[in-house]
């Protein structure tokens, strides 16, 4: 006995799928944005307080350089 055909889906349930990987991806995309540009205050925050010597917390910073 033969197995039976495979049942291709509709051109509307393939566009439906389509673009809900498409929201997703760009939902993936907008979420990366906002944790690089978190990541980078962080960062710049962390640059600041070493320059200044102060941290915005009050905590001591202290960076020394040997040779």
């Amino acid at each position: 006995m033969a197995a039976p055909a495979a049942i291709h889906p509709s051109r509307a349930t393939r566009r439906r799928r389509a673009a809900r990987v498409r929201a997703g991806i760009e939902l993936v995309g907008y979420a990366g944005t906002f944790i690089t540009l978190a990541a980078m205050l962080v960062l710049a925050a962390t640059a600041g307080a070493l320059a200044d010597g102060m941290p915005a917390n009050g905590s001591a910073v202290t960076a020394t350089y040997e040779r």
